[in-house]
């Protein structure tokens, strides 16, 4: 059998899953339900995460919406990724066009 459990000796969850199982059920057992923060209510005036968008009557800023901000990133990554490689193949060429002029 196992050792029993000093009264004094700190438990968690993580701790209570290596002990066998009779201590387990003595440990669980003092280790009672569990307790969750209290929830507060939102300060006045301040928005939370599902009011993101604009409040009615209230125009709009002058931009873009994320999406058409994750496209404008996007589309402008992808033509500095195509200016880049014609730049490399443009060095490239004039490389080997002047070896082929020096090798006549």
């Amino acid at each position: 059998m196992a050792e029993p459990l000093a009264a004094d000796e700190p438990l968690s969850p993580e701790l209570v899953l290596v002990l066998p199982p009779e201590l387990r059920t003595l440990a669980l057992a003092r280790l009672g339900p569990p307790a969750w923060p209290a929830t507060r209510e939102p300060a006045a005036g301040v928005r939370g995460p599902r009011a993101a968008g604009p409040e009615p009557g209230v125009p709009a800023e002058a931009g873009y919406g994320p999406i058409a901000r994750a496209l404008g990133t996007l589309v402008a990554a992808r033509i500095l990724q195509l200016a880049a490689i014609f730049a490399a193949v443009t060095a490239v060429t004039l490389v080997l066009s002047v070896v082929a002029e020096a090798v006549r």
